[in-house]
């Protein structure tokens, strides 16, 4: 009898997961959780620990979990698995002399008064990550299913965060499509490229959450990079500033041809640190995608400190090296067009540039950019 209603209080409980369904993005979905588990569940203090592959991250949400039993957690719980033979079954943990360990369910210690139950999360497709309860070890079993292996709740917990990563991971991939749709249409555009790529430079930084930006043109002739746009609170004062091509981690990116994710610049030994030095900067993370446009080397895209403690990840260096390719090739075709107008325009001009030509312009195909600048 005491079963039953046991059963029956948790289906009871059950229904109130209504509530967690508003919430779409996963941190905000953790925390719905956690405050459920702590008014339903008399969990005193909840960690999720995501390690799918979609977030593109590691991925921690605690609430209440005191500070030692966190950072025990977070040495043991990669090892779970071993200690786990079935799908959900929960692992009873328990603070020792200042350290968390494994113990065993079926003796009990009376003199324990805090327990923390693990479990691992998973979908029918693949594990998605684990969580841990702390609550009173006199509350255990209700936490339980009838056999007392695992949290009966385990599989909700399990949908509902595996819901709220796919929602996530497509809100992105859309955010990234919007991006390079509008960093694409942009560069479409004929006109000044300083100016473009300064004002894709500024999108760029918004959504990637950053400090700084730049694009950084190689010049072949004298092993250089130079800044041609870079946006942020430094930025005017970068442009046109010339260093050797074969230094900093931009020069590395641009050798190996490979983007590079450096969230600890003072530990890379390909950091250049004169520029930080000459213009009062602190660099503390950098994204740098190299600019190449067939096998032209054009130059180097990057991205500066990013917001926040997690630093720049996979995510950022896919959606950066997309709008590489594009960059790349706009510079490519702003060269060309500038070297056909140059050219025609020595033709009927002599030494003189239809820059400063004061003939109609209407009537020269390739003057037409500039048509505006001489009205």
């Amino acid at each position: 009898m005491q079963q039953e209603i046991f059963t029956l209080e948790q289906a009871k409980l059950a229904t109130s997961w209504e509530e967690l369904m508003g919430e779409y993005e996963v941190e905000k979905r953790c925390a719905k959780i956690a405050t459920w588990l702590k008014r339903h569940c008399g969990v005193s203090g909840s960690a999720f620990f995501l390690q799918d592959s979609r977030l593109g991250r590691k991925f921690l949400y605690t609430d209440a979990v005191p500070e030692d039993v966190l950072q025990n957690l977070q040495g043991l719980l990669p090892h779970l698995h071993q200690a786990v033979d079935t799908e959900y079954e929960a692992v009873y943990l328990a603070m020792r002399d200042g350290n968390l360990s494994i113990i065993d369910a079926q003796g009990h210690n009376p003199s324990l008064k805090q327990v923390i139950l693990a479990t691992i999360l998973s979908t029918k497709r693949y594990p998605i990550g684990i969580t841990a309860l702390v609550t009173e070890a006199s509350s255990v079993q209700y936490l339980l299913d009838e056999e007392h292996r695992s949290c009966w709740f385990s599989p909700l917990i399990s949908n509902l965060l595996d819901n709220a990563i796919s929602h996530e991971e497509k809100s992105k991939k859309i955010s990234m499509l919007n991006l390079y749709q509008t960093v694409s249409s942009s560069l479409a555009y004929v006109g000044d490229l300083h100016e473009l790529l300064n004002t894709i430079m500024s999108i760029v930084t918004s959504e990637l959450l950053c400090e700084e930006g730049s694009v950084l043109m190689f010049d072949e002739e004298n092993n250089e990079f130079e800044f041609f746009t870079a946006v942020g609170e430094t930025g005017k004062d970068l442009e046109k500033v010339r260093f050797p091509a074969d230094k900093g981690i931009a020069g590395r990116a641009l050798r190996e041809r490979t983007p590079l994710v450096i969230n600890d610049v003072a530990s890379s030994p390909d950091f250049y640190g004169a520029i930080d030095e000459e213009h009062d900067f602190k660099t503390k993370s950098i994204l740098a995608i190299p600019l190449i446009s067939g096998e032209e080397l054009v130059g180097v895209i990057e991205a500066i400190n990013k917001i926040g403690n997690d630093g720049f990840d996979k995510e950022d260096a896919q959606i950066l090296s997309a709008i590489a390719d594009e960059v790349a090739l706009a510079v490519k075709h702003a060269r060309l067009f500038d070297y056909v107008v140059d050219s025609y325009c020595k033709i009927r001009q002599g030494l003189s540039s239809c820059k400063g030509c004061m003939r109609p312009l209407k009537s020269w195909t390739p003057c037409v950019r500039y048509l505006s600048q001489q009205v």
